[in-house]
This record gives structure tokens, C-alpha cells and sequence, in this order.
């Protein structure tokens, strides 16, 4: 999401809200009200995160190198709150996350500045983690459980059948089809509950082993045993 997006969605940058230090907003963009050359566009005052923000260097009022802007926090109110800096290697070889307030970000040209920090006290402060995704935020979680709800209307149209006498299906097929079901939507289910429980550095796996679970699902749907 860029500053221009921001603007949009009615997000206001606590580092642009407070100055940026002072200077002028810069122009993140224009949106064209049509093809034309000759029609008009709106000017969007402020930065793009993308553009002049993440990924960039950031420095103390001495221009040493701090580390590099890697994420910005945006709080329920729609401020962004928070600068996500990732320090730089030290002769330990270690590296770290630190969450910076952003009223403390100045922009001087081209440059992110924080100048009341500096790399060594940044290093003692404690390490940012990201919080791991919910189910909610999941589109894989999503389709996954969308899966099971379908999983259990098909479980529940062949225990009706089941009970109906088979409707011309041998009963052996249909308690075997309804086992595989249930089993392949319990795999889903326990994958989903373990990456709710999984921290931030392993909850991509278990996203990725609650995909195969799906697809798993998914087969065992459009092709029943016989």
C-alpha cells in the first residue's frame, strides 16, 4: 500500500501529519480524470511508501547509515504509527526489527532521517516481530474452509443417500466415499488450528501445508473411491 493509497482510504502518515520536519509535501502522484493530455488531473501530496520509502536507507542526524525502512504500522485509527527499521549486520553477525515511533522520521531531501537515534541504542532496543496471519486475514485459510463446508453438504447428501438404501450405489462405496470425506475435511481443520497456534516464523509452512490439505480435499470431492 502506497502513501497515495493512504491518502484514499483517508490514512494520515503521523510523519507527514507532523511536517516531515518541516518541509513541503512532496507530489507521490496525479490521477488523470481521462486520456486526454488536455484534460485535467488531481495532484496527490505526500510520499510513496513504495517509491521513496520502503526498502530505503535510513540515517541519524550524522548521516551514519542507520539500516533500512522495512515496514510501516498503520493503527486502528488510520494513523500510520509506527516505522519498521531493519538494523544492519553487526560484528556478531546478528540482525534485527525495531519499531520506530514515525512522528520521529524526518524526510531531508531524498533521505529518511531519525535524529534523535543512532545504530547502537536502535540495537538495544527489543526486536519488532510481525504478528503471524489469522484465518481471517488467510485467502488460502479461506478457500480451505470454504472446502470443508463443502466437504460436509457432499458427507451429509451421502449419508442421506446411505440411509435411502444407496439409491443403486453398493453401500461398501458409499461409507468408504464418506470416510474419506470426514478424514480429508479433520486434515484441513487440525492444518487450520495449527497455524492459528504457529508464531511468526513458522506459520508460512503451516499456511502452505493447510493449501495441500485443501487440494487434498478438493480430490478426494471430484474423484469419490469406488
Amino acid at each position: 500500500m502506497t502513501i497515495r493509497h493512504f491518502a484514499r482510504l483517508g490514512l494520515v502518515p503521523a510523519f507527514i501529519a507532523a511536517g516531515a520536519g518541516g518541509a513541503v509535501a512532496q507530489v507521490a502522484g496525479v490521477t488523470r480524470a481521462g486520456a486526454a493530455l488536455t484534460q485535467t488531473g488531481q495532484l496527490i501530496s505526500g510520499w510513496s511508501a513504495k517509491q521513496s520509502i520502503l526498502g530505503q536507507a535510513v540515517y541519524d542526524a550524522s548521516g551514519e547509515r542507520i539500516g533500512r525502512a522495512l515496514d510501516l504500522i498503520v493503527a486502528p485509527d488510520r494513523r500510520v504509527t509506527f516505522l519498521i527499521v531493519e538494523i544492519g549486520a553487526f560484528p556478531s553477525g546478528s540482525r534485527h526489527l525495531v519499531a520506530v515511533p514515525a512522528s520521529q522520521l524526518v524526510v531531508r531531501g531524498a533521505r529518511l532521517v531519525l535524529p534523535d537515534a543512532d545504530r547502537e541504542a536502535l540495537a538495544l532496543q527489543p526486536a519488532f516481530v510481525h504478528a503471524p496471519v489469522t484465518r481471517t486475514q488467510s485467502a488460502i485459510v479461506e478457500q480451505a474452509l470454504q472446502d470443508v463446508d463443502r466437504a460436509g453438504r457432499t458427507i451429509a447428501r451421502l449419508e442421506r443417500q446411505l440411509a435411502q438404501g444407496g439409491g443403486g450405489e453398493p453401500r461398501a462405496n458409499l461409507e468408504r466415499q464418506i470416510l474419506v470425506l470426514r478424514q480429508a475435511s479433520q486434515a484441513v481443520e487440525q492444518k487450520v488450528a495449527e497455524m492459528d497456534a504457529a508464531d511468526a516464523d513458522h506459520w508460512q509452512t503451516v499456511e502452505a501445508q493447510v493449501g495441500q490439505a485443501s487440494a487434498r480435499l478438493r480430490s478426494a470431492m471430484r474423484n469419490p473411491p469406488a
